[in-house]
């Protein structure tokens, strides 16, 4: 049997603050995550005006296997959403951390961009990072030798990465070579016409799996925009 490098012995735990105008039955007081941090990873104004006048909380934890991780953090969230919907609040992934600005209605976990965030600030060094992934029992990712002038098109090729890796993890393990189509990207960016688009455009990736810094490190085998987007 072919040894997996990346472990499989993690229990995924998921945790979303639901905050409020007014409490609920019962209140969690667990620090929140500051509005720096939460502006960092992509919180909009809007989210968080609506953040400062619901001072309330309640705390939704799952912890799950691995092999139903995906499933639980989905279910989760939808609940976290749904009980913000009815009580006029507003839910936080504490995991990345941001506000979630999606409804209930609206999450999937084919559209990627809704489960991690990139970290922009290493990008003068030619590198992207992932925050979120770990809550699938995942490493996290690292995007390596990324032209800074061309970040939206590695931008997108991760979204399809992550797309095929929450589709396919803890059954396939990601390291080794891939392929990401414009069909994935589609998907993982949460285009509604994903179904429809053409799969015949893709692109290599080499992954391998940092162990000592536990993340994945992808490297682009040619230019995305030649690959996927010239015409």
């Amino acid at each position: 049997m072919t040894a997996r490098p990346v472990p499989l012995d993690l229990e995924p735990t998921v945790m979303y603050a639901v905050m409020t105008p007014q409490p609920l039955e019962s209140e969690d007081l667990i620090p929140a995550p500051s509005p720096e941090l939460l502006r960092h990873y992509g919180s909009s104004d809007v989210a968080m005006r609506r953040l400062r006048s619901r001072p309330h909380q309640r705390l939704i934890l799952r912890q799950t296997s691995l092999e139903d991780a995906a499933f639980a953090i989905r279910d989760a969230r939808v609940d976290a959403l749904m009980l913000a919907e009815e009580h006029d609040g507003v839910v936080i992934d504490l995991s990345i951390p941001r506000v979630v600005e999606t409804r209930a209605s609206d999450v999937s976990l084919a559209h990627a961009t809704q489960w991690y965030t990139v970290d922009y600030q290493d990008l003068p060094d030619g590198r992207l990072t992932t925050i979120g992934l770990r809550s699938f029992g995942l490493p996290e990712i690292v995007v390596e030798r990324v032209d800074e002038s061309a970040h939206a098109m590695f931008s997108a090729v991760l979204a399809g990465l992550v797309h095929r890796l929450l589709a396919e993890w803890p059954a396939n393990d990601p390291v080794g070579r891939a392929t990401v189509t414009l069909r994935d990207i589609a998907y993982g960016l949460g285009d509604a016409e994903a179904a429809s688009t053409p799969k015949g455009r893709s692109i290599e990736l080499d992954i391998a799996y940092d162990a000592d810094d536990m993340l994945l490190v992808v490297t682009l085998d040619g230019d995305p925009a030649e690959s996927l987007f010239a015409p």
